[in-house]
């Protein structure tokens, strides 16, 4: 039987972070089987493979103006397929996501499921509060895909905190069982607090195409604050900002002795366990390290683009307990000081969600696999005519 295990996960402005949750997967999955990793190709000389793991990536995606599928990304996902014949596949956050990209991935998954060998999986967040929640038709044909072709949905979420179901409700019945595996890290390294128990300053954080604004506004509100309440603040970019905003950053910076500028941080998780608050947009990875540092935090979610998910996730910390959330449309100089005040008297509550969720969904694949004899989705009957 093939010990081969194949995973994709393509990237774009919005789903940066579930690339980081793919090579967590990948990383627990190399402990039984041999991995391989799909990865468009603009990430190469940003992603380093875990041990075990082979990263692949694919041609650029090119698709016309009626958005056909690109034929060099759907020919060599065949091609890598053939070659390895997997034992596993698993998809990162299709079809839930990603719908542009149907025409490349039917093809694969047609061959996946004429072959019957293959456990087929997608994995995704229980936050799903962005345009499908509102197109019915889109969320039924989702349901479809799911039902046809995926043995597994691998929702990377700790039910207590937020199920799929709450966010995706298919008027057709879905077959395909829905698992919540946890919360996924992104390292495995343990969060160590600062020496001596000592947590001192602020750090903001962001996704570097879309911080701008947040980065600037918290510049102006650190000089503000300086005059009456000096807070050590420190601004960690984002591998995605531009030259351009971050020679800006810089200037503005200038004269602000207090205020220490990072280009990138290889392990954001240790930076917010030495902070004694965090600003951030409250997208998942972000939010996960502070689940697992409980740094009290400011949740600003993205101006630019439609974050509904990131609103809602930081919504429901909120709830928890772990920090306060300044909506978008509410941002600027005035109020940005008002809260990093607010924040200063703030102390998080406990929280105890599982954060174990890449080990989780990697025991949950080889049980199924290799213990409980499970017969593929090609092999079952389905009582839903309406997906034939």
């Amino acid at each position: 039987m093939s010990k081969a295990a194949l995973m994709y996960c393509s990237h774009s402005d919005q789903n940066a972070g579930h690339i980081q949750c793919a090579l967590a997967l990948a990383d627990e999955l190399s402990e039984q089987f041999d991995v391989t990793l799909l990865l468009s190709e603009r990430w190469s000389e940003n992603i380093s493979a875990p041990d075990g793991t082979r990263l692949l990536f694919l041609p650029a995606h090119e698709s016309d103006e009626q958005h056909h599928a690109s034929p060099a990304q759907r020919d060599s996902l065949l091609k890598i397929y053939e070659d390895l014949r997997p034992r596993v596949v698993v998809f990162e956050d299709f079809p839930f996501r990603q719908c542009q990209l149907r025409e490349e991935f039917l093809p694969l998954i047609e061959s996946v499921r004429s072959d019957g060998e293959s456990l087929v999986a997608c994995m995704t967040d229980g936050i799903l509060a962005d345009s499908l929640s509102d197109d019915k038709a889109q969320m039924d044909g989702t349901a479809d895909l799911l039902s046809r072709f995926f043995d597994i949905v691998i929702v990377r979420s700790d039910p207590a905190f937020a199920r799929i179901e709450e966010f995706f409700q298919p008027r057709n019945t879905l077959h395909t069982p829905l698992y919540h595996t946890g919360f996924v890290v992104r390292q495995r390294n343990i969060v160590r607090p600062a020496a001596h128990g000592i947590r001192r300053g602020v750090v903001v954080s962001a996704d570097g195409c879309h911080g701008m604004t947040l980065f600037r506004l918290a510049i102006e509100a650190h000089r503000t604050l300086q005059q009456a309440n000096p807070v050590p603040m420190t601004i960690i970019a984002g591998e995605s900002m531009t030259e351009d905003d971050w020679w800006t950053l810089q200037s503005l910076a200038q004269g602000l002795p207090e205020l220490s500028l990072k280009r990138n941080s290889s392990d954001l998780s240790a930076e917010l366990a030495a902070a004694r608050w965090s600003i951030n947009q409250c997208d998942y990875n972000t939010a996960v390290d502070i689940l697992r540092t409980q740094t009290p935090s400011l949740f600003v979610p993205d101006t630019f683009v439609d974050q509904r998910e990131q609103i809602e996730r930081a919504k429901r910390l909120v709830y928890w307990g772990a920090g306060r959330l300044l909506m978008p449309r509410h941002l600027n100089t005035a109020s940005l000081v008002n809260e990093i005040h607010q924040l200063t008297k703030f102390e998080s509550r406990s929280m105890n969600f599982d954060l174990n969720g890449a080990n989780n969904a990697a025991q949950l694949i080889a049980q199924i696999i290799y213990h409980n004899n499970y017969t593929p989705v090609s092999a079952r009957p389905s009582s839903d005519t309406r997906l034939h």
